[in-house]
């Protein structure tokens, strides 16, 4: 499984830690943290998080710590990715594939549901 990456993670972190996205994102939010505990990373990053959610800073470096377990533990990675998954959909955040098997030109869009 190829890791999770922290540019991946905090565009999705934001909306999520910010309470932009509802009581489905809270719980997505809820998730994520139970997982870093879980996986016991991440606690000072995530606490950074809480007591200012909107922080870039903060957010990248929480999902940086995030990212460094998903390269390590193919597990992990697994199971960010299936997160990553749903949770993009509470916040529709778009992500492009990061290979592509064959040329590509012109622009990427991402189709809407």
């Amino acid at each position: 499984m190829e890791p999770v990456t922290a540019a991946a993670l905090a565009a999705t972190v934001v909306p999520l830690a910010t309470g932009a996205a509802g009581e489905p994102g809270t719980a997505a939010w809820a998730a994520l943290a139970e997982f870093a505990a879980r996986h016991d990373v991440g606690g000072a990053e995530l606490d950074a998080v809480d007591d200012a959610p909107g922080d870039p800073a903060r957010v990248a470096a929480f999902a940086d710590v995030l990212a460094a377990l998903s390269a390590r533990d193919p597990e992990a990675a697994a199971w960010l990715h299936r997160w990553l998954s749903d949770a993009d959909r509470i916040v529709d955040v778009p992500h492009l594939p990061q290979t592509v098997a064959d040329p590509v030109s012109g622009s990427l869009t991402r189709p809407q549901a």
